[in-house]
This record gives C-alpha cells, sequence and structure tokens, in this order.
C-alpha cells in the first residue's frame, strides 16, 4: 500500500503534456544570406544588411537573365540572317 501513493505520482508524471515544440524559425531572404540576419548580437543591423545583399544578387541574376535573352536573340538574328539567299 505504501507503493500506491508513488505510483499515482509517478503515472501522473509520466502522462503529463510536454511543453509544444518552438515554432521553425521563419525563412526569409535568400539562402546565402540566412546566417547575415543573425549578427544582429554584434551591433550591426542584420536583417538590412541582408535585405541589401538579396536584392544585390537578385539584381545580378535579373542582369544575367537578360544578357543571356539578347544574346540568344541575337544568335537567331543572324541564323535567321544566313538562312535567306542572296539577293
Amino acid at each position: 500500500m505504501r507503493w500506491l501513493p508513488v505510483l499515482l505520482v509517478l503515472s501522473l508524471l509520466a502522462c503529463a503534456q510536454e511543453d509544444p515544440p518552438p515554432p521553425p524559425a521563419k525563412k526569409d531572404g535568400r539562402a546565402e544570406t540566412r546566417n547575415i540576419r543573425n549578427v544582429n548580437t554584434m551591433g550591426i543591423n542584420g536583417e538590412a544588411l541582408a535585405n541589401k545583399i538579396d536584392a544585390s544578387l537578385n539584381a545580378q541574376e535579373e542582369a544575367e537573365r537578360r544578357r543571356k535573352e539578347q544574346a540568344e536573340s541575337q544568335s537567331d538574328a543572324v541564323a535567321g540572317a544566313a538562312d535567306e539567299p542572296p539577293q
């Protein structure tokens, strides 16, 4: 009979509800700049810095995409001109 209260307490502890896990970290920005967002402890605004880097990387990718499109359209125009018979 002495073990009954101990067993009761142990069973209540075993069935106790655990704290829910913290929500996953919000994934903002590009993978390349996620770590930069954590430099706030050094006195640097990591959010603003990472946002500027993200914008710069996006602009570089957009410029590269436009260059490729121009190169393709120019090569198509040259190939089309070569296919035409001379007059």
